[in-house]
């Protein structure tokens, strides 16, 4: 027996608190288990016992002939390969009702999927759809609530084709605006289970950069379709911060509690990033080290106020859908792209609907790609981030760390503090 290189050890008042990175565990022990367990951990005790299990099961101990980073990068080209499953990320237009200043889709084509592409669309499900287990639909824009009766047709389509053992699941991005409850009942008929809706902090923030076209704002109306669809869709709320907004994204908790939706819903830090070279305020960007500081604040103060937040660390085999063979993100038009960041941008395409993928440079770097970084590999974080942003890897000229890499100590102590708060919940529940 050997301990996992991604470990973390941490004393926390009179306790020590225990995690993995690649299972995402967290054990809590006393003195006399803490004890106990370093013992096991140089080798020097083995007896049977529960901790020792506990230890086996969290994946903080394994068998000597174990080795982690072969098993992730096995595991994750299983997945990556696999031709069991699709996934598809439509975006049945590229119109927007919003006008947001860091909106990395600036300068594509605003066209909407006609029913010729609809239909090369259900044709190139149906040519993969032969022993297909799985089948995943992002739906993207643009807005495509714009489109909602193209996401019925479509859905009922490509429902109409899979074969009875293949699952379906669907999701979708949308700016919130459009979300009414009669909407959201359409989704859920379409088998729609989860909306990613974004506010940015504070209303004062928020409507100054996502507004509509004709400048209106937009933060009470999203608010306010949110509080209806609840129990229509699971919703995941994205605040996009930057230096400009950070000082107001506690508001966003105040905004929660008042409609009545802690803990209802959701909700998630993200660093604005110039994607693209499209975003005019790079300079308010955070780095990712500033950027950990900030979302970790937000999140410690979110937990004490009694907010769930989801802080585990855990692997992530695939790495991103953009590196999976069966995954593909599809434009108004029919051509093909492996991420969402490069839709609309033709030099980036990897084929089309109507001829089906192409073994271009493009496609090539993306299936070849490895995260073969050594100190990425020997990083307490690599199990959950397996080296970062493959699109950043690759054409962003440097890697790009994940936010839990840095203040690791702090992020295992709050996550422990948001499992036991997670406990509570559920137990009033019961």
């Amino acid at each position: 027996m050997r301990p996992s290189q991604y470990n973390l050890i941490e004393n926390h008042g009179e306790r020590t608190l225990v995690m993995n990175a690649k299972t995402g565990a967290i054990l809590s022990l006393d003195k006399q288990h803490a004890e106990s367990m370093c013992r096991m951990v140089s080798g020097t005790e083995w007896e049977p016992d529960e901790l020792r299990e506990a230890l086996l099961q969290g994946g903080m101990l394994l068998e000597d002939d174990r080795d982690e980073k072969e098993e992730m990068k096995a595991i994750g080209r299983l997945l990556r390969f696999s031709n069991r499953s699709l996934g598809m990320t439509i975006a049945p237009t590229l119109e927007c009702n919003f006008c947001c200043p860091y909106c990395y889709e600036k300068g594509q084509r605003k066209t909407t999927m006609t029913p010729e592409v609809e239909d090369r669309l259900v044709s190139f499900v149906k040519e993969r759809s032969r022993g297909l287990s799985e089948l995943e639909i992002g739906w993207y824009g643009g807005e495509p609530l714009l489109q909602v009766d193209k996401i019925q047709r479509l859905t009922e389509r490509i429902k109409a084709i899979l074969n009875p053992e293949c699952s379906y699941s669907a999701s979708i991005v949308t700016n919130g605006y459009l979300l009414t409850p009669e909407v959201a009942e359409t989704l859920a008929a379409c088998d729609v289970k989860m909306a990613q809706i974004t506010l940015d902090g504070s209303r004062k923030d928020h409507d100054s950069r996502r507004f509509l076209r004709n400048g209106q704002p937009t933060y009470d109306a999203i608010l306010d379709n949110v509080s209806k669809v609840t129990h229509l869709l699971d919703i995941s709320i994205r605040c996009n911060v930057d230096a400009h907004n950070i000082a107001g994204a506690g508001d966003l908790l105040d905004a929660l509690e008042e409609k009545g939706l802690k803990n209802k819903v959701g909700f998630y830090l993200a660093p604005v990033d110039n994607i693209n070279d499209t975003c005019p305020s790079d300079s308010s960007c955070f780095s990712m080290e500033a950027f950990s500081r900030e979302e970790l604040d937000f999140y410690s103060h979110a937990v004490d106020r009694g907010f769930y937040v989801d802080l585990t660390v855990r692997f992530n085999p695939a790495i991103c859908g953009a590196v999976c063979a069966g995954s593909f993100v599809v434009d108004p038009e029919g051509y093909l792209y492996k991420c969402w960041d490069e839709i609309g941008m033709r030099e980036r395409c990897v084929g089309t609907l109507a001829e089906g993928p192409r073994m271009n440079a493009q496609l090539v770097q993306w299936l070849n790609y490895e995260p073969s970084d050594h100190e990425c590999e020997e990083c307490f974080a690599y199990p959950s981030c397996m080296g970062g942003c493959p699109n950043h890897a690759l054409h962003g000229g440097s890697k790009q760390c994940v936010s839990q890499r840095y203040q690791v100590r702090q992020r295992m102590i709050l996550t422990e503090k948001a499992q036991r708060l997670l406990s509570e919940l559920d137990s009033a529940h019961v």
